[in-house]
Parts: structure tokens; sequence; C-alpha cells
């Protein structure tokens, strides 16, 4: 039964995607105004500066998301991600944030959540309302609680379950803190 898209990963983000990539065009054009008229007053300090704000929108905005594979969901987050086994989970809310729990653990995905008025208008929907009358979270949550018991239902008990995975997200650390130096340098030099 793999019609739910189970073979590709799926993305999924709260909307700062099209507010980030707008944020980077601006600051692109600040730069390259900056660099077009060398007359406009432009400070040595401000071009790594506005690269320090590009890595930061990129960081807060467009990176953060939840995304789905196979037998595990990512949850990308500014500074890590985490790889969570769906045959682990033990249960999942989409509050303001997606919030997954395994045993003990809790794992928390800034990239995708609700609304406060959201889960206002979700805890009042009635169990049979119509799937077109549900929100996007909803259906995302409720698919992530299928693919979770479809997990289940496929392990066995000598099966071996993978652990959740976690990585530092280093290029983006990195450059934040080159570009901060580099800022602070060239305000102080300059």
């Amino acid at each position: 039964m793999q019609n739910e898209g189970v073979g590709k990963v799926e993305r999924y983000s709260s909307g700062g995607l099209v507010m980030g990539i707008v944020g980077l065009v601006l600051l692109a054009a600040v730069m390259i105004y900056g660099i077009a008229d060398p007359e406009a007053g432009f400070a040595p300090w401000a071009y790594p500066f506005c690269l320090l704000l590009g890595v930061l929108t990129w960081m807060v905005m467009i990176r953060p998301a939840v995304r789905l594979h196979g037998d595990e969901i990512e949850l990308r987050n500014p500074l890590h991600t985490r790889w969570v086994p769906f045959a682990v989970i033990t249960s999942v809310e989409i509050a303001q944030v997606t919030i997954l729990r395994s045993g003990e653990e809790r794992y928390v995905g800034s990239g995708f959540g609700r609304t406060r008025r959201t889960i206002r208008s979700d805890s009042r929907a009635a169990h049979d309302t119509p799937l077109e009358k549900r929100s996007t979270a909803w259906l995302i949550e409720d698919k992530i609680e299928r693919r979770i018991a479809a997990a289940r239902e496929r392990r066995t008990t000598g099966d071996a379950v993978p652990g959740v995975r976690h990585a530092w997200a280093w290029p983006e650390i990195a450059l934040l803190g080159v570009l901060a130096a580099a800022t602070v340098v060239t305000a102080l030099v300059g």
C-alpha cells in the first residue's frame, strides 16, 4: 500500500520560504547596489554584515522543515537536523511546532506548525469532519500517525530498530562565525 507518496520525500514548512527568498533577494540587491555605486557611502563592514543577514535568513526562514522519508521523519531546525524512525515514535503532535515523542525522549521540529487559530479550529472539529474542511497541519499529523502505525505493523519483535540520528548544520554554523568575525573586524579596522 504505497499510494501515499512513501517512495518520495515530502517536505513541509510553515510558510517562511517565500519571505526568506524575498529577504535574500533584497539583501542581494543591497549588496549589488553597494558594489555598483562606489559613491553610495557603504561602509566596508556592510558587505560581510549583509552576507551574515543572508545566512541568518537562510537558517531561520528557509532551512527549517519537516520531511517525510520512507521509514523516518526528518526534523530540520536552524542549527541541526534529526532523523527519527517512524517505528520508534510513540506520539506526534503538531502544535506551533512539531513534537515527536519516543519513550522518554522528546524531539521538536520548528519547521512546521499550526497557528493558534488553527489549533483552536482543529480542536473544535468533530471526528467525522470532511477532509476538505480540515487544516493542512491536521492532514499531515494524520499522515505521520498512519506512517507510524504502518512502521509498527511491519516491524517484528526480533527486528532491530535504527536509532535516532542527529547532525549539526556545520556549514551554516561556520559561516555564521566567519561572517560575524569579519563584520566585527572590518567595523573596527575600517
